[in-house]
């Protein structure tokens, strides 16, 4: 007789274990997320004066361009005294000899405004990426060296 009381406790759990267990449900938010920099770089520039004949009463002015890309907004952009270490006094060397010959860089085509480093740096907005900046030289005439090539490395850095 257990037997009969039994079974139709056991065929009412049998549906239960064939069932998958309910389960509640519950929603929450993740959240995806990533800081995008600026990389603004500074691919080079230069600037080439052409020919000064040694001794010419007039300067030799000339422009050159400094070349950024990824960079939009605003930048600051300095330039150091090249070789001679000095912004105020930057000269070229020439090659396989050890004459100089003096030269200016500026921000302004008046060539009023020294380009250095600090607070005589730049502040250009850059609109469009990649458009070329424009670096105004000026080589002071009356400036007797001899004959040759004269070169000069200036550093850029480019804040952002």
């Amino acid at each position: 007789m257990h037997r009969r009381a039994f079974a139709p406790a056991l065929a009412a759990l049998i549906p239960l274990l064939a069932a998958p267990a309910a389960a509640g449900t519950d929603t929450a938010t993740f959240t995806v997320s990533a800081r995008v920099q600026n990389a603004c770089t500074v691919v080079g520039g230069s600037l080439d004066f052409g020919t000064y004949d040694a001794g010419q009463a007039e300067d030799l002015d000339g422009v050159g361009t400094i070349r950024l890309e990824n960079c939009t907004g605003t930048v600051t952009i300095e330039l150091d005294g090249g070789g001679s270490g000095e912004v105020q006094n930057r000269v070229m060397r020439q090659s396989g000899g050890s004459a100089t010959l003096r030269y200016q860089l500026y921000v302004d085509s008046a060539r009023t405004r020294v380009w250095g480093t600090g607070s005589a740096a730049s502040q250009v907005m850059v609109l469009v990426d990649s458009l070329p900046v424009q670096v105004y030289g000026r080589i002071p005439g009356g400036q007797r060296v001899p004959p040759g090539t004269y070169t000069d490395t200036v550093n850029v850095t480019v804040h952002f």
